[in-house]
């Protein structure tokens, strides 16, 4: 009986916005592209049996032509390799489906799977089950047949949430249960599983989320991967090895400024991570006011170095150094007078949101007083 070896991947999301990541969607959009080069890359370079691809290649069945073309133009580079791909539910069986349009017509190696028809690869069996609505609420599991004394190597290929490991609200209100006592059950040695953005394992390796190859947004753990899978004979416990696919890198990090001399440590800090591709700050702690043209500048040159930086500052608390609670002159008596409305203000306010309205004022202030005395 021969031995089988395969990539699994999913959720490559093609024709996403990108939504809240600014310029850096763009980016994003193309980066999701090129890195398919990646997963079929390795497929060719390990030789394996197949490609598994389990749902959510694209975004939606409305895609834009140039999006499907240049994923179709990727598949035509890799001819050699036999591609076996389940729609999920955000590229779901339908009349509208994407894979309809005929540009996929020509793509021979390329398998459109739609139906619960176990696919025979030599040993291998394949058992899909399609997402048929996007409001199933049985097990898609289910149609998988028996296969306890069946011989050869068996595999199902899935899309969806594997009860009792995620909850229904992470996945945009739809359920698409998944029952993993269904490898006890039907006697398959693998199930091949997209929806889940990281690569996960579970069930002693018989079940498996490839994750997206290529990291969506923030905080996805375990994220830019394919699997590569290899499965000795009937009954093996599978050998499952993530393999790097992303392109971007990304970091969500949090830092702590106690005082002006923080300000030195974080530009370090920052300076430690400047290859990072997408970065995500929160400051905690507390400044002093007049430090915080500082930090600005600080945050103004690193973001010239990332593709994306945003900074969360809601929990860095802005104070009033011993100078600016003493009355001082801005040169105007205008300005003055709105200095001491502003500082007490900023001493008596208590909600963050309006403390930084006020200590962006205030620093704009001084500016002005700064251009006066000039």
């Amino acid at each position: 009986m021969k031995l089988v070896r395969f990539i699994q991947t999913s959720d490559w999301q093609i024709g996403m916005k990108g939504g809240g990541l600014g310029e850096a969607s763009g980016i994003i959009r193309e980066t999701r592209i090129k890195s398919i080069n990646n997963v079929l890359n390795i497929a060719k370079e390990q030789n394996v049996d197949f490609v598994l691809l389990c749902g959510d290649i694209f975004e939606h069945n409305m895609v834009s032509q140039d999006d499907v073309r240049k994923v179709v133009s990727v598949f035509n580079q890799y001819s050699d390799i036999p591609i076996y791909l389940l729609p999920g539910n955000h590229d779901i069986i339908g009349a509208d489906c994407v894979y309809n349009r005929p540009i996929f017509q020509n793509l021979t190696h390329l398998k459109i799977i739609q139906s619960c028809d176990t696919i025979q690869i030599q040993d291998t069996y394949l058992h899909p089950c399609p997402i048929l609505s996007k409001f199933i609420t049985k097990d898609l599991t289910v149609n998988i047949p028996s296969v306890h004394d069946l011989g050869g190597i068996h595999i199902g290929i899935a899309h969806g949430s594997l009860i009792g490991n995620f909850s229904t609200q992470d996945w945009e209100d739809i359920t698409l249960p998944i029952d993993p006592s269904c490898i006890e059950r039907t006697g398959i040695d693998y199930l091949a599983l997209g929806h889940w953005h990281g690569y996960r394992i579970f069930e002693d390796s018989r079940i498996a989320y490839s994750g997206t190859h290529e990291q969506t947004k923030y905080n996805e753990d375990n994220a830019g991967y394919c699997l590569m899978v290899h499965i000795d004979k009937k009954g093996d416990k599978p050998i499952i090895e993530p393999i790097k696919t992303g392109q971007l890198k990304w970091l969500s990090c949090e830092f702590d400024i106690m005082d002006s001399s923080s300000l030195n440590e974080l530009k370090e800090y920052l300076d430690s991570i400047k290859d990072i591709d997408m970065v995500r700050l929160e400051l905690h702690g507390e400044l002093q006011l007049e430090y915080k043209e500082k930090l600005d500048n600080i945050l103004e040159f690193q973001s010239t170095r990332h593709r994306d930086l945003r900074i969360k500052m809601d929990l860095l608390n802005i104070t009033l150094s011993n100078n600016l609670e003493n009355r001082i002159d801005l040169g105007d008596a205008t300005l003055n007078q709105t200095n001491e409305k502003l500082s007490q203000m900023l001493a008596n306010e208590t909600d963050p949101k309006k403390q930084k309205v006020i200590v962006e004022a205030l620093i704009y202030l001084h500016k002005l007083g700064m251009e006066v005395e000039a």
